[in-house]
Protein backbone atom coordinates (compact mmCIF):
# COMPACT_ATOMS: atom_id res chain seq x y z
CA UNK A 1 0.00 0.00 0.00
CA UNK A 2 1.45 3.27 -1.02
CA UNK A 3 1.60 6.45 1.66
CA UNK A 4 -0.83 8.58 -0.51
CA UNK A 5 -3.21 5.55 -0.26
CA UNK A 6 -2.77 5.10 3.38
CA UNK A 7 -3.78 8.74 3.36
CA UNK A 8 -7.01 8.30 1.77
CA UNK A 9 -8.13 5.28 3.37
CA UNK A 10 -7.58 7.42 6.86
CA UNK A 11 -10.96 8.66 8.31
CA UNK A 12 -10.29 10.82 10.76
CA UNK A 13 -6.56 12.35 11.75
CA UNK A 14 -4.91 10.71 14.89
CA UNK A 15 -5.48 11.09 18.14
CA UNK A 16 -2.64 11.88 20.52
CA UNK A 17 -2.64 12.60 24.27
CA UNK A 18 0.33 14.82 25.62
CA UNK A 19 0.70 14.65 29.48
CA UNK A 20 1.60 17.84 31.20
CA UNK A 21 4.43 17.83 33.77
CA UNK A 22 5.84 21.10 34.96
CA UNK A 23 9.52 19.70 34.53
CA UNK A 24 9.31 19.13 30.85
CA UNK A 25 6.30 21.55 29.56
CA UNK A 26 8.93 23.61 27.98
CA UNK A 27 9.49 20.55 25.23
CA UNK A 28 5.99 19.00 25.72
CA UNK A 29 3.98 21.85 24.74
CA UNK A 30 6.65 22.14 21.21
CA UNK A 31 6.00 18.60 21.21
CA UNK A 32 1.94 19.05 21.32
CA UNK A 33 2.15 22.09 19.02
CA UNK A 34 4.36 19.96 16.06
CA UNK A 35 2.43 17.63 16.25
CA UNK A 36 -0.93 19.68 15.86
CA UNK A 37 1.02 21.16 12.76
CA UNK A 38 1.71 17.74 11.28
CA UNK A 39 -2.09 17.12 10.90
CA UNK A 40 -2.56 15.35 14.43
CA UNK A 41 -5.93 15.99 16.95
CA UNK A 42 -3.99 16.35 20.32
CA UNK A 43 -5.20 16.49 23.86
CA UNK A 44 -3.52 17.17 26.70
CA UNK A 45 -3.72 15.74 30.51
CA UNK A 46 -4.44 17.88 33.64
CA UNK A 47 -1.80 20.14 35.00
CA UNK A 48 1.11 18.26 37.43
CA UNK A 49 2.47 20.15 40.38
CA UNK A 50 6.10 19.98 41.84
CA UNK A 51 6.10 16.64 44.39
CA UNK A 52 3.19 14.28 42.84
CA UNK A 53 2.81 12.16 40.06
CA UNK A 54 -0.78 12.47 37.91
CA UNK A 55 -2.90 9.86 38.01
CA UNK A 56 -5.61 8.91 36.09
CA UNK A 57 -8.75 7.10 37.72
CA UNK A 58 -12.94 6.93 36.79
CA UNK A 59 -13.72 9.92 34.87
CA UNK A 60 -10.67 11.07 34.02
CA UNK A 61 -10.33 7.35 31.69
CA UNK A 62 -12.47 8.60 29.05
CA UNK A 63 -9.81 10.83 27.64
CA UNK A 64 -8.22 7.88 26.62
CA UNK A 65 -11.31 6.16 24.28
CA UNK A 66 -10.38 7.45 21.15
CA UNK A 67 -6.27 8.02 21.39
CA UNK A 68 -4.29 6.74 19.27
CA UNK A 69 -0.60 7.07 20.87
CA UNK A 70 0.21 8.53 24.64
CA UNK A 71 2.75 10.47 25.72
CA UNK A 72 3.40 10.02 29.58
CA UNK A 73 6.26 11.30 31.00
CA UNK A 74 7.99 10.46 34.89
CA UNK A 75 5.17 12.27 36.40
CA UNK A 76 2.00 11.25 34.87
CA UNK A 77 1.60 7.77 35.31
CA UNK A 78 0.12 4.79 32.57
CA UNK A 79 -1.45 2.28 34.41
CA UNK A 80 -2.77 -1.24 33.07
CA UNK A 81 -6.08 0.32 33.84
CA UNK A 82 -5.30 3.40 31.32
CA UNK A 83 -4.53 0.87 29.03
CA UNK A 84 -7.73 -0.89 29.44
CA UNK A 85 -9.25 2.63 28.85
CA UNK A 86 -7.61 3.40 25.68
CA UNK A 87 -8.94 0.19 22.68
CA UNK A 88 -7.34 1.95 19.82
CA UNK A 89 -4.32 2.76 21.83
CA UNK A 90 -0.85 1.88 19.49
CA UNK A 91 1.63 2.86 21.52
CA UNK A 92 2.64 4.90 24.64
CA UNK A 93 5.58 6.83 24.19
CA UNK A 94 8.04 8.65 26.84
CA UNK A 95 9.26 11.83 26.52
CA UNK A 96 13.02 10.97 28.03
CA UNK A 97 14.39 7.37 29.15
CA UNK A 98 12.76 6.74 31.89
CA UNK A 99 9.59 4.23 31.56
CA UNK A 100 9.13 3.73 35.29
CA UNK A 101 5.61 5.19 35.32
CA UNK A 102 4.44 3.28 32.44
CA UNK A 103 3.49 -0.52 32.73
CA UNK A 104 5.37 -1.98 30.32
CA UNK A 105 4.72 -5.53 30.95
CA UNK A 106 1.09 -4.89 31.00
CA UNK A 107 1.36 -2.76 27.95
CA UNK A 108 3.35 -6.13 26.25
CA UNK A 109 0.63 -8.55 26.87
CA UNK A 110 -1.83 -6.30 25.67
CA UNK A 111 0.32 -5.65 22.19
CA UNK A 112 0.77 -1.98 22.87
CA UNK A 113 4.38 -1.22 22.42
CA UNK A 114 6.54 2.13 24.29
CA UNK A 115 9.37 3.88 23.08
CA UNK A 116 11.40 6.32 24.92
CA UNK A 117 13.66 9.39 24.12
CA UNK A 118 16.97 6.94 24.69
CA UNK A 119 18.99 9.05 21.46
CA UNK A 120 22.50 9.64 21.99
CA UNK A 121 22.26 13.14 22.93
CA UNK A 122 20.77 11.85 26.31
CA UNK A 123 23.21 9.36 26.74
CA UNK A 124 26.27 11.31 26.07
CA UNK A 125 25.24 14.24 28.37
CA UNK A 126 24.33 11.72 31.44
CA UNK A 127 27.73 9.55 30.70
CA UNK A 128 29.58 13.00 30.60
CA UNK A 129 27.76 13.98 33.92
CA UNK A 130 28.26 10.90 35.97
CA UNK A 131 31.91 11.05 34.91
CA UNK A 132 31.86 14.22 36.27
CA UNK A 133 30.78 13.22 39.84
CA UNK A 134 33.26 10.46 39.83
CA UNK A 135 36.02 12.70 39.56
CA UNK A 136 34.31 15.19 41.50
CA UNK A 137 34.30 13.14 44.43
CA UNK A 138 37.84 11.24 43.36
CA UNK A 139 39.55 14.81 43.56
CA UNK A 140 37.59 15.65 46.31
CA UNK A 141 36.52 19.10 44.63
CA UNK A 142 34.58 20.76 47.73
CA UNK A 143 36.96 20.28 49.77
CA UNK A 144 39.38 21.38 48.18
CA UNK A 145 37.58 24.76 47.34
CA UNK A 146 36.49 25.09 50.97
CA UNK A 147 40.42 25.37 51.66
CA UNK A 148 40.22 28.84 49.41
CA UNK A 149 36.78 30.01 50.47
CA UNK A 150 37.50 29.73 54.32
CA UNK A 151 41.18 30.76 53.92
CA UNK A 152 42.35 27.50 55.42
CA UNK A 153 46.07 26.22 55.58
CA UNK A 154 47.27 24.59 52.96
CA UNK A 155 47.79 21.37 53.31
CA UNK A 156 50.87 19.66 53.97
CA UNK A 157 51.58 17.48 51.09
CA UNK A 158 51.13 14.18 52.78
CA UNK A 159 47.78 15.48 53.38
CA UNK A 160 46.56 16.05 50.19
CA UNK A 161 43.01 14.06 49.55
CA UNK A 162 42.95 14.12 45.84
CA UNK A 163 42.98 10.40 44.27
CA UNK A 164 43.55 10.14 40.13
CA UNK A 165 41.08 7.92 38.26
CA UNK A 166 43.89 6.49 36.41
CA UNK A 167 44.10 2.45 37.72
CA UNK A 168 41.38 2.86 40.24
CA UNK A 169 38.34 0.39 39.85
CA UNK A 170 34.92 2.04 38.50
CA UNK A 171 31.65 -1.06 38.78
CA UNK A 172 29.05 -0.09 36.48
CA UNK A 173 25.55 -1.62 37.63
CA UNK A 174 23.80 -1.75 34.17
CA UNK A 175 25.32 -1.67 30.80
CA UNK A 176 22.40 0.35 28.75
CA UNK A 177 23.11 3.14 26.72
CA UNK A 178 24.76 5.18 29.42
CA UNK A 179 26.78 2.27 31.26
CA UNK A 180 28.17 1.87 28.00
CA UNK A 181 28.79 5.25 26.76
CA UNK A 182 30.48 5.77 30.22
CA UNK A 183 32.83 2.66 29.78
CA UNK A 184 33.89 3.68 26.52
CA UNK A 185 34.94 7.53 27.77
CA UNK A 186 36.11 5.75 30.65
CA UNK A 187 38.35 3.64 29.27
CA UNK A 188 40.91 6.20 28.17
CA UNK A 189 41.50 7.78 31.73
CA UNK A 190 43.11 4.22 32.52
CA UNK A 191 40.76 2.73 35.25
CA UNK A 192 40.25 -0.84 35.63
CA UNK A 193 36.01 -1.43 34.00
CA UNK A 194 34.17 -3.88 35.07
CA UNK A 195 30.51 -4.46 35.08
CA UNK A 196 27.27 -6.02 36.77
CA UNK A 197 24.13 -6.50 33.97
CA UNK A 198 22.57 -9.52 34.47
CA UNK A 199 21.27 -9.32 30.62
CA UNK A 200 24.17 -8.01 29.02
CA UNK A 201 25.47 -9.80 25.48
CA UNK A 202 28.55 -10.78 26.38
CA UNK A 203 30.05 -10.84 23.23
CA UNK A 204 29.00 -7.36 22.90
CA UNK A 205 30.84 -5.51 25.66
CA UNK A 206 32.52 -2.51 25.11
CA UNK A 207 36.37 -2.80 25.31
CA UNK A 208 38.00 -3.08 28.45
CA UNK A 209 34.91 -4.05 30.60
CA UNK A 210 34.63 -7.49 32.81
CA UNK A 211 31.70 -8.76 33.41
CA UNK A 212 31.52 -9.77 37.29
CA UNK A 213 28.80 -10.60 39.77
CA UNK A 214 27.03 -8.32 41.78
CA UNK A 215 28.84 -8.85 44.80
CA UNK A 216 32.16 -9.07 43.32
CA UNK A 217 31.42 -5.45 41.62
CA UNK A 218 30.51 -4.23 45.39
CA UNK A 219 33.85 -5.10 47.33
CA UNK A 220 36.51 -4.41 44.83
CA UNK A 221 35.40 -1.21 43.04
CA UNK A 222 36.51 2.13 44.29
CA UNK A 223 33.81 4.03 42.27
CA UNK A 224 30.41 2.52 42.25
CA UNK A 225 28.05 3.64 39.43
CA UNK A 226 24.43 3.12 39.00
CA UNK A 227 22.79 3.01 35.57
CA UNK A 228 20.01 0.61 36.04
CA UNK A 229 16.31 0.97 34.26
CA UNK A 230 14.45 0.63 38.11
CA UNK A 231 12.35 -2.42 38.16
CA UNK A 232 10.54 -4.69 40.17
CA UNK A 233 13.36 -7.15 40.34
CA UNK A 234 15.90 -4.73 41.14
CA UNK A 235 14.28 -1.70 43.39
CA UNK A 236 16.13 -1.13 45.84
CA UNK A 237 19.57 -2.78 44.64
CA UNK A 238 21.66 -0.84 46.47
CA UNK A 239 20.75 -1.97 49.85
CA UNK A 240 22.05 -1.89 53.20
CA UNK A 241 23.58 -5.40 52.45
CA UNK A 242 25.04 -4.28 49.04
CA UNK A 243 26.69 -0.66 50.80
CA UNK A 244 28.03 -2.97 53.78
CA UNK A 245 30.31 -4.80 50.79
CA UNK A 246 31.77 -1.58 49.28
CA UNK A 247 35.23 -0.51 50.87
CA UNK A 248 35.25 2.50 53.21
CA UNK A 249 37.58 4.60 50.41
CA UNK A 250 34.83 3.63 47.77
CA UNK A 251 32.36 6.34 45.99
CA UNK A 252 28.89 5.55 44.71
CA UNK A 253 27.21 7.71 41.94
CA UNK A 254 23.61 7.27 41.01
CA UNK A 255 22.84 9.03 37.81
CA UNK A 256 19.33 6.37 37.36
CA UNK A 257 16.15 6.41 39.55
CA UNK A 258 16.21 7.59 43.24
CA UNK A 259 14.10 3.86 43.80
CA UNK A 260 17.66 1.70 42.97
CA UNK A 261 19.32 2.84 46.22
CA UNK A 262 17.77 2.47 49.91
CA UNK A 263 18.12 6.10 50.58
CA UNK A 264 18.24 5.48 54.62
CA UNK A 265 20.86 2.85 54.51
CA UNK A 266 23.02 5.30 52.59
CA UNK A 267 22.58 8.05 54.64
CA UNK A 268 24.11 5.77 57.39
CA UNK A 269 26.65 4.45 55.34
CA UNK A 270 27.90 8.19 54.52
CA UNK A 271 27.26 8.89 58.31
CA UNK A 272 29.36 5.86 59.80
CA UNK A 273 31.90 5.94 57.36
CA UNK A 274 30.90 3.13 55.53
CA UNK A 275 31.59 4.25 52.38
CA UNK A 276 33.45 7.75 51.63
CA UNK A 277 31.09 9.36 49.58
CA UNK A 278 28.13 9.77 47.23
CA UNK A 279 26.92 11.42 44.30
CA UNK A 280 23.23 11.44 43.90
CA UNK A 281 21.19 13.25 41.10
CA UNK A 282 18.19 11.18 41.54
CA UNK A 283 15.62 10.49 44.74
CA UNK A 284 12.84 8.30 46.03
CA UNK A 285 10.83 11.15 46.17
CA UNK A 286 11.05 14.56 44.42
CA UNK A 287 12.04 17.18 45.04
CA UNK A 288 14.34 15.90 47.80
CA UNK A 289 12.50 16.36 51.52
CA UNK A 290 13.39 19.72 53.28
CA UNK A 291 14.20 16.52 56.35
CA UNK A 292 15.94 14.05 54.18
CA UNK A 293 19.04 13.01 56.63
CA UNK A 294 21.24 13.29 53.33
CA UNK A 295 21.18 17.13 53.04
CA UNK A 296 23.16 17.86 56.11
CA UNK A 297 25.97 15.51 54.93
CA UNK A 298 29.19 16.98 53.59
CA UNK A 299 30.52 13.98 51.61
CA UNK A 300 27.08 13.94 50.04
CA UNK A 301 26.87 15.33 46.63
CA UNK A 302 23.15 16.49 45.97
CA UNK A 303 21.83 17.36 42.48
CA UNK A 304 17.94 18.20 41.75
CA UNK A 305 17.53 15.25 38.82
CA UNK A 306 19.04 17.56 36.00
CA UNK A 307 22.77 16.85 36.42
CA UNK A 308 22.98 15.69 32.83
CA UNK A 309 19.92 17.52 31.66
CA UNK A 310 22.45 19.67 28.35
CA UNK A 311 20.86 22.13 26.24
CA UNK A 312 22.12 19.48 23.40
CA UNK A 313 20.06 16.50 25.02
CA UNK A 314 17.21 18.90 25.55
CA UNK A 315 16.96 20.23 21.95
CA UNK A 316 17.02 16.30 21.04
CA UNK A 317 13.87 15.56 23.05
CA UNK A 318 10.88 17.09 20.62
CA UNK A 319 12.57 15.94 17.39
CA UNK A 320 12.75 12.44 18.91
CA UNK A 321 9.41 12.24 20.38
CA UNK A 322 7.62 13.02 16.90
CA UNK A 323 10.01 10.39 15.12
CA UNK A 324 8.56 7.83 17.30
CA UNK A 325 4.74 9.15 17.03
CA UNK A 326 5.42 9.40 13.28
CA UNK A 327 6.76 5.66 13.25
CA UNK A 328 4.43 3.72 15.75
CA UNK A 329 1.17 5.62 13.71
CA UNK A 330 2.19 4.00 10.33
CA UNK A 331 2.80 0.48 11.83
CA UNK A 332 6.32 0.84 12.40
CA UNK A 333 8.28 0.35 16.01
CA UNK A 334 9.95 3.55 17.23
CA UNK A 335 13.51 4.57 17.18
CA UNK A 336 13.62 3.74 20.76
CA UNK A 337 11.68 0.84 21.59
CA UNK A 338 11.09 -0.48 25.24
CA UNK A 339 9.40 -3.84 24.42
CA UNK A 340 10.25 -5.11 21.16
CA UNK A 341 9.44 -8.77 22.56
CA UNK A 342 5.81 -7.42 22.04
CA UNK A 343 5.86 -6.50 18.32
CA UNK A 344 4.54 -9.74 17.38
CA UNK A 345 1.18 -8.77 19.34
CA UNK A 346 1.36 -5.41 18.24
CA UNK A 347 0.88 -6.60 14.83
CA UNK A 348 -2.09 -8.74 15.77
CA UNK A 349 -3.67 -5.42 17.71
CA UNK A 350 -3.29 -3.42 14.34
CA UNK A 351 -5.04 -5.51 12.58
CA UNK A 352 -8.06 -2.96 11.53
CA UNK A 353 -6.62 -0.05 12.06
CA UNK A 354 -6.09 2.37 9.60
CA UNK A 355 -2.10 3.73 9.57
CA UNK A 356 -1.67 7.30 9.72
CA UNK A 357 1.69 8.96 7.33
CA UNK A 358 2.78 12.27 9.78
CA UNK A 359 3.87 14.19 6.70
CA UNK A 360 8.13 15.50 7.84
CA UNK A 361 8.20 18.08 9.09
CA UNK A 362 11.05 19.93 10.99
CA UNK A 363 10.94 21.44 14.32
CA UNK A 364 12.04 25.05 15.01
CA UNK A 365 14.89 25.72 17.08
Amino acid sequence: MTDSTIAKHATRPPKIFICYDHALDAVLDPIASQLGALGAEVIRGPKSVPGSVIDYQGDDLRIFDDVDAAMFSSRSRCTSEVLRSAPRLRAVIAPTVGVETIDVTAASKMGIIVGNGANPENSTSMAEAAIMLMLNLMYGLRTTEEILRQSRPRPKLDEMHARSIRGATVGIVGLGNIGRAVAERLAPFGANLIAYSPRADRDNVPAGVRLVGFEELMRTADIVGVFVAVTAENRGLISEGALRWMKPTSFLVNVARGDAVDESALARALQEGWIAGAALDTFVKEPLPADSPLRALKNAILTPHLVGMTRDAIHAIPGTAIENFRRVLNGRLPVYCKNPEAQARWQDRLRGMTPYILPKGLLEA
